[in-house]
């Protein structure tokens, strides 16, 4: 599978919102045959890999209290989920996310999240074979740089337009 295949499936912002990312993705993923799904899925974690380091978890952390491995997970997904573009910059100028204007918002604040859109193809596989794909965890791996300091002061110098934007909320 090209890599501007695997785009152009993954990337869920311009998709009717009343159905879940998952469900969206999966109907995608349906028209793919066995060997391009396993590839699919070797990409997506690909791209998990490249997302988790501790500069995007910080970022992630000030725009929407994100303080746990899986929940870090599920950010990483919906960086995924809205393409390309958003992630080259979440990995070259995280701080630059403040200006996204596609933020999903529950309850009043930012929730980037989407629970799960690594396991889709991987389920979708098992479902149609009762055989699972190889998993590829990303969560048993330490991110990749130096682990960031939660003080405001620090975060604030960091990502001064994230935390303008966002921090109170939370």
């Amino acid at each position: 599978m090209e890599i501007s295949q695997f785009w152009q499936i993954v990337t869920l912002s311009d998709l009717d919102l009343s159905n879940s990312a998952n469900e969206q993705l999966k109907t995608r993923l349906e028209a793919l045959n066995d060997s391009a799904l396993a590839e699919f899925d070797a990409l997506y974690t690909k791209q998990l890999r490249g997302l988790w380091h501790w500069d995007i978890w910080a970022a992630a952390y000030v725009l929407c209290g994100c303080n746990t491995e899986y929940d870090f997970l599920d950010f990483c997904n919906w960086l995924i989920s809205q393409g390309e573009t958003v992630v080259a910059l979440a990995k070259s100028q995280p701080d630059e996310l403040a200006d996204y204007q596609a933020m999903p918002i529950k309850d009043g604040l930012p929730y980037p999240y989407c629970d799960e859109l690594d396991l889709v193809a991987g389920l979708l596989y098992e479902s149609r074979n009762g055989d699972e794909l190889p998993y590829h965890s990303v969560v048993n791996f330490a991110p990749q740089g130096k682990k960031f300091k939660d003080k405001p002061k620090q975060l604030k110098l960091d990502f001064p337009k994230l935390y303008a934007k966002y921090w109170q909320q939370h």
